[in-house]
């Protein structure tokens, strides 16, 4: 996964939470406003691993692209 570094000092609160199982995902609220539907599974050996997926919504092309 990539690192946002300009999230050096970010107040936690600035961004979106989501829990997933015992997992929390923070979204930036900028990601939020896009047009996308992002998915996070357990992934690995074991699952002990995250995995992300991004689609566009409902079909539409996806306007980012995750660079892991």
């Amino acid at each position: 996964m990539s690192v946002d570094t300009r999230a050096t000092g970010r107040r936690l609160d600035a961004y979106h939470r989501t829990q997933v199982g015992d997992i929390v995902v923070l979204i930036d609220h900028d990601l939020a406003r896009l047009p996308v539907e992002v998915t996070v599974m357990k992934s690995g050996l074991l699952g002990r691993g995250v995995g992300v997926h991004v689609d566009g919504v409902d079909g539409a092309p996806c306007p980012i692209n995750l660079v892991r």
